[in-house]
C-alpha cells in the first residue's frame, strides 16, 4: 500500500488524498467479490437449480399420473355411456317391432270386419236386387 502512495504523490496527489484513494479501494475492495466466491455462488446456484430441476420433475410425474388417471375414468364414463345408448338404442327397437306388430294386428283385424261388413252389404243389395227381379218379372 505504501508503494501505491508514493506512485500517487509522485502523481501529484497530496499525500491525504493518496492515502483517501487507497482507502476507498480498499472499501470497494471488500465489496467486490473474488473468483473463489464466484465459484461457491456458481456451485450454490447449481445445486439449487438441481433441487429446482427435480421437483419441478417430480410435481410434472405426479401430473402426468393424474392425467392418465382421468383419461383412464373418463374412457370407463364414455363405455358406460356408450353401453347405456345401446341399451336404450335396443329397447326402442324392440318397442318399435312391439308397435308394428300391434299396428298390423290392429289393421288385419280392422280389414276382417270391413271384409264382413262389405259381405253383409253385398248380400244384401243381392237379395235387394233379386227381389226387384222378382217383382219385376212377376209383373210381367
Amino acid at each position: 500500500m505504501l508503494a501505491v502512495v508514493k506512485r500517487l504523490t509522485a502523481s501529484g496527489f497530496s499525500e491525504a488524498q493518496a492515502e483517501a484513494v487507497i482507502e476507498a479501494i480498499g472499501d470497494v475492495r471488500d465489496d467486490l467479490a473474488t473468483r473463489a466466491d464466484l465459484q461457491a455462488q456458481s456451485a450454490e446456484f447449481r445445486v439449487e437449480m438441481a433441487a429446482q430441476s427435480a421437483e419441478f420433475r417430480g410435481e410434472m410425474a405426479a401430473l402426468r399420473s393424474d392425467m392418465q388417471a382421468e383419461r383412464a375414468e373418463f374412457r370407463s364414463e364414455m363405455a358406460t355411456l356408450r353401453a347405456d345408448m345401446q341399451a336404450q338404442s335396443a329397447a326402442l327397437r324392440s318397442e318399435m317391432a312391439s308397435l308394428r306388430s300391434d299396428m298390423q294386428s290392429d289393421m288385419q283385424a280392422l280389414e276382417l270386419r270391413l271384409t264382413i261388413r262389405l259381405g253383409a252389404v253385398v248380400g244384401a243389395t243381392s237379395l235387394v236386387t233379386i227381389g226387384v227381379i222378382a217383382a219385376l218379372i212377376a209383373l210381367l
